[in-house]
């Protein structure tokens, strides 16, 4: 086909430029756009001047070439019309403007109309001209379009737009600052969308930006324009990137440090975390404040404390080792490096000192108003301290603050942590519902993250599973034990996340395996030493109450005795009303497995009902601490003779969590509670109250009540809970580790279970367990 076959009537176009009484038309339209066919009907048998040069008198039509500058322009009476490239300038054109001499026509003026052309070619051009002849079949070379289009249109266009453009071309128009979309070919859609030229030919002009792109930043000077507008527009990880590329390690570390610094973690994910430091020369990482302080954030996201406190000491000595040292040396310090070591603590399960908490207020006040960013992250970490402390109304009000500013900061996986760390409030404080609530709002905030995250999302996983086991469901917890645990260990986790672990999986694996299975579970805890220093006293004491619900209350008595705390079991008998003053949560937790041990072997003794009372109110009890007091209370109250009293206090617990839907706390209190239900009389009594009645059914069902099924099928204890794992998915391997088996020796109980159940295969297996009831 010739140029002539693409030619189209523009009649309304000519007629409207034709009645335009202005002195000057200026037709300015990027290349393609048919600006010289236009002039061409326009001028009709006038002739046309075609140079850099101002055309002389009797040309009343000039088309400048594509250059940079031409001549100025002409001042004289005759119209004149102007048809240039946006990229060329035109001295005295801006004069004649501002005198109001100049009518303009730009690229959108010049796209056919739909009215001009059949809808099917409009579709398929978005009304471009240079798109016709491809649009009407002609035989176009392979790459001709994209070389027109990176060398004609794109070329011409600074750096800076074409970082714009490639941003309007992923669909963020939205963050294209209005001085860069000023200069964009053709003009955006009202939504602010790419222009139907542009998105017509979509995939050759990707394949024409990438490559002029490329080229340009193989230059330094452009790669910094480049970067530079890559950081403007938010595209902080590919800015770094670039700064590094070229070496201006000034400019990288700059950009880092107006993105958050460490807080890049969150906004951009941990392989970025990753990629962004890795990019840096090893003795700048190691010796930049903010470099540092991102590679110790980096280490404890990967749950290596003693590394974290390696590369800080590196930096800045061994008084950093001391938090509170550091938030108060303002004249050693920078800000940066306080609240950063003030957020670290979070990590770290040590006592905190009375002053600390003071202290961080005080680094509050040097944060500004409008950073939500760290006032939230401060409020995230001061939450932390206040669920260790007990004083869960003070974490809850730090949580709404957290929540709020991080809403602010509009950084998901910050308000994710918020509503993990309230879901895991109020299962401490007995309220599985309201942490499930929690739990799905974190998900959705997990939903809205622009990378992937799986540490984050085990951690949810871990949220839903001992939500589930509260209330009676024992299978995401053991299934959570079985596939996930070995992951889990290995990343980050935060003190209170491991608290609700070691009691939940430690009741899970003796419920379900064994008292065996259960410390093997808390040795893992040990097995490291940073884990083992900061968790240490927390796994002693899960392990006596594991033992005392095994009925291994010598052992148990044994262990408690050797711990380094002050909290023996003289002391528990003489605090009288000083029990509902303990706070730290190690001294409460070991005063009640000493009450726990006095209600099982001496109930009967003067003043422990007193003592069990006045525990039973310690405002720094969780809800399940507090329902086993209140059980032990009632157990003793009973056997001292006081059956009005103990009925009336059993009936209030079992009432408070038939309401609350805590089936696990009264659950690991399982032998107290069949012994206070033992007798006839009070079993009916309570039987009249459905609540209560559906509730101790629940609290049977979840336990080894499995077992007990097993046993009536001919299966062994092992061999009911090997059956418990099959349903989970657990491997040979999982097994043996869950049960400390062999891998042969879990072989030859499956053996015997499928010879037992008439099965061949692990999957027949389970699904006759399930047939039976075995498992759920």
């Amino acid at each position: 086909m010739t140029a002539a076959a693409f030619r189209i009537n523009r009649s309304a176009l000519l007629a409207r430029i034709a009645a335009d009484p202005s002195p000057v038309i200026l037709i300015e339209a990027p290349a393609g756009t048919g600006k010289s066919w236009l002039l061409r009907d326009l001028a009709g048998p006038a002739a046309i001047w075609s140079s850099a040069d101002p055309p002389p008198p009797g040309f009343g039509f000039w088309d400048v070439p594509a250059m940079e500058r031409c001549a100025p322009l002409p001042e004289r009476d005759p119209p004149l019309v102007v048809a240039k490239r946006p990229e060329t300038a035109v001295p005295g054109l801006a004069r004649a403007e501002v005198y109001g001499r100049v009518s303009r026509y730009g690229a959108e003026d010049l796209l056919f109309s739909e009215a001009e052309i059949e809808p099917a070619l409009w579709a398929a051009t978005g009304g471009w001209a240079c798109l016709l002849p491809v649009a009407m079949g002609s035989r176009t070379p392979e790459g001709a379009l994209v070389e027109f289009l990176r060398e004609a249109i794109l070329a011409p266009l600074p750096s800076a737009q074409l970082v714009a453009l490639d941003l309007l071309l992923s669909g963020r128009s939205g963050a294209i600052p209005p001085d860069v979309r000023g200069g964009m070919p053709f003009a955006t859609t009202p939504d602010g969308g790419l222009a139907r030229p542009l998105a017509a030919c979509r995939p050759h002009l990707d394949h024409a930006l990438a490559a002029l792109l490329a080229q340009r930043l193989s230059d330094p000077a452009e790669a910094h324009v480049i970067a530079t507008m890559r950081a403007r527009i938010g595209q902080i990880t590919e800015a770094i990137a670039i700064f590094q590329s070229i070496g201006d390690w000034q400019a990288a570390i700059d950009t880092l440090r107006a993105a958050g610094g460490p807080f890049y973690i969150h906004r951009y994910g941990p392989a970025a975390f990753d990629r962004m430091i890795a990019g840096f020369p090893a003795d700048l990482a190691a010796q930049d404040e903010t470099l540092v302080l991102c590679r110790a954030v980096q280490a404890v996201k990967r749950g290596e404390l003693p590394l974290t406190r390696r590369i800080l000491i590196d930096r800045f000595g061994s008084l950093v080792e001391d938090s509170v040292e550091v938030i108060e040396r303002r004249d050693l310090f920078s800000l940066e490096v306080r609240f950063i070591r003030m957020l670290l603590q979070t990590w770290e399960d040590l006592d905190l000192r009375p002053r600390y908490l003071d202290l961080s207020y005080r680094l509050l006040a040097e944060i500004g108003a409008q950073d939500d960013l760290r006032r939230g992250a401060f409020y995230n970490a001061v939450l932390e301290f206040y669920m260790r402390a007990r004083r869960f109304p003070e974490a809850e009000d730090s949580a709404i603050r957290a929540a709020s500013h991080f809403a602010r900061a509009g950084v998901p996986i910050l308000s994710f942590y918020i509503d993990l760390h309230r879901g895991v409030i109020d299962l401490m404080t007995g309220n599985p519902a309201a942490a499930a609530r929690h739990a799905e709002a974190a998900a959705g905030h997990l939903a809205r993250l622009d990378y992937d995250s799986p540490g984050d999302a085990r951690i949810l996983r871990l949220l839903r599973a001992c939500i589930a086991y509260e209330q009676g469901a024992a299978e995401p917890l053991n299934r959570f034990l079985s596939l996930d645990l070995d992951s889990f260990t290995q990343g980050e986790i935060w003190p209170s996340m491991i608290e609700m672990i070691l009691i939940y999986g430690s009741q899970a694996m003796a419920e379900h395996f064994s008292v065996m299975a259960a410390r093997s579970f808390l040795d893992r805890w040990r097995v490291t030493e940073a884990r083992s220093a900061q968790f240490g006293t927390l796994i002693d004491i899960r392990e006596i109450a594991v033992l005392q619900s095994g009925n291994r209350w010598q052992e148990a008595m044994a262990r408690a005795s050797a711990l380094p705390l002050p909290i023996t079991m003289s002391f528990v008998e003489s605090a009288g009303d000083g029990l509902a003053a303990l706070s730290d949560r190690d001294e409460v937790a070991l005063a009640l497995v000493w009450l726990r041990h006095l209600a099982q072997h001496e109930p009967g003794r003067p003043g422990l009902d007193r003592l069990l009372a006045v525990m039973a109110e310690n405002p720094h009890l969780t809800h399940r601490q507090r329902t086993a007091a209140e059980l032990w209370l009632a157990r003793v109250l009973r056997r001292q003779r006081r059956q009005s009293d103990a009925e009336a206090r059993l009936r209030q617990t079992l009432e408070t969590a038939a309401r609350l839907g805590t089936i696990a706390s009264l659950g690991e209190e399982r032998s107290f509670l069949a012994d206070l239900t033992g007798p006839r009389r009070l079993r009916d009594s309570l039987a009249q109250s459905d609540s209560i009645r559906r509730l101790l059914r629940q609290v049977a069902d979840s336990g080894p009540g499995q077992a007990r099924r097993g046993r009536a099928h001919g299966l062994t204890r092992q061999e009911t809970r090997i059956l418990d794992a099959l349903a989970e998915g657990a491997t040979n391997k999982a097994i043996g580790n869950l049960m400390g088996l062999s891998e042969s020796t879990v072989k030859f109980h499956l053996a015997n279970l499928y010879r037992k159940l008439g099965c061949g295969s692990r999957r027949e297996a389970v699904a006759a367990a399930r047939a039976l009831h075995l498992v759920a």
